[in-house]
């Protein structure tokens, strides 16, 4: 499977997750909290969670890769298992509370390698919102898929 076709299986499930959870955007809830692994929890994981669901309807598998440690970042990082057995490396970056980004690349069998040549980073505004975050992921990952 080719890389275009793996980040189209994502959208595909991201669409059904984003209908799923849409909501009305609650505007009292504008300040992001001061401690980013509230951030992360609270946003981070559960979109992600909920579009692990997703993703496992339709024959694929992400999980947390809960050995990844980055002294500077509490932002996480994912492997996505295709359910043709190619794996995507989801890794999110920046610095908090002023960057988030989300790096999708081909899987590689060393954790520590990554690969450029098969890589696209999408960036995304930090919400408390998890549609907003949703919305972020989707429109990036549709950027660098096939119309």
């Amino acid at each position: 499977m080719t890389f275009t076709a793996q980040l189209d299986e994502m959208l595909s499930a991201l669409r059904i997750t984003r209908s799923r959870l849409l909501a009305p955007l609650d505007h009292r809830q504008q300040l992001l909290p001061r401690d980013p692994s509230i951030f992360a929890e609270d946003v981070l994981h559960f979109v992600m969670d909920q579009w692990s669901d997703d993703l496992r309807k339709q024959g694929h598998v992400l999980e947390e890769d809960t050995s990844w440690k980055d002294p500077v970042s509490l932002y996480p990082r994912y492997t996505l298992r295709m359910a043709g057995g190619d794996a995507i490396d989801l890794l999110f970056t920046g610095v908090y509370p002023g960057s988030l980004f989300l790096t999708i690349s081909k899987g590689l069998p060393r954790k520590q390698q990554f690969s450029d040549a098969r890589a696209v980073q999408v960036p995304l505004n930090l919400s408390n919102d998890p549609n907003a975050l949703l919305h972020g992921i989707l429109h990036g990952i549709r950027t660098y898929s096939t119309p």
